[in-house]
């Protein structure tokens, strides 16, 4: 494996089913769909099913489950490790839900950054899923020590109801609405779009040798 940049315009999907369950055949179907690269959650992928991606042409991209910075980087990146994944491949951490939303903005901005500062210590790219509902504004999100965000579904807006966007940067990863199944046999994902931020930044992703 080894970590090389995204090409704009790639079509991403990111599947809780597929990491919790996804086979050879799915993950066959899914580029013969089209789809280019899987995004798959650390703590539920196996090297096995990352395996069995990459034989099947796609490229992949570890997101971690919502609130994951709640306990530090050591689990991720033990995680990350487990799957082989190289260094320089960009890690996103899933940033939503309530537990995010009614937790104090500066105690949350502080375990973001200790979560960035240790993924990019141990040789990956720490990034950032922006999602529903959002508590940063868009001034803390580009504050943070991350180094890539991705749009989630909906109206992004924080916790002051303005819309969110990270003030400096925008967006390398954008999902669509609505999730859907794709393939045959189906798989039910989440669709997203690379594109470039105002940076010129798209992530890093993993792919076979």
């Amino acid at each position: 494996m080894r970590a090389v940049r995204a090409l704009q315009g790639s079509v991403v999907v990111d599947s809780l089913p597929f990491s919790q369950g996804g086979t050879a055949e799915h993950a066959r179907a899914l580029r013969a769909a089209g789809v280019h690269a899987l995004a798959g959650y650390l703590g539920a992928m196996t090297p096995g099913r990352l395996a069995d991606i990459l034989a099947a042409g796609l490229s992949f991209i570890p997101v971690t489950f919502a609130g994951a910075y709640a306990n530090g980087p050591a689990d991720e990146v033990g995680q990350l490790h487990a799957l082989g994944i190289p260094a320089g491949a960009s890690v996103f951490l899933d940033l939503e839900g309530m537990s995010a939303f009614k937790a104090d903005p500066s105690a949350l901005i502080s375990a973001i950054n200790t979560w960035a500062d240790g993924i990019a210590a141990a040789g990956f790219i720490p990034c950032l899923y922006v999602g529903v509902p959002q508590p940063l504004t868009s001034d803390e999100l580009w504050g943070l020590r991350v180094r890539g965000y991705w749009r989630g579904q909906g109206s992004i807006r924080d916790r002051k109801n303005a819309l969110a966007e990270p003030t400096g940067c925008g967006w390398m990863m954008t999902q669509v609405f609505p999730s859907r199944n794709v393939g045959d046999p189906a798989v039910w994902v989440d669709l997203n779009m690379i594109g470039a931020d105002y940076k010129g930044r798209t992530p890093s992703w993993v792919v076979a040798i």
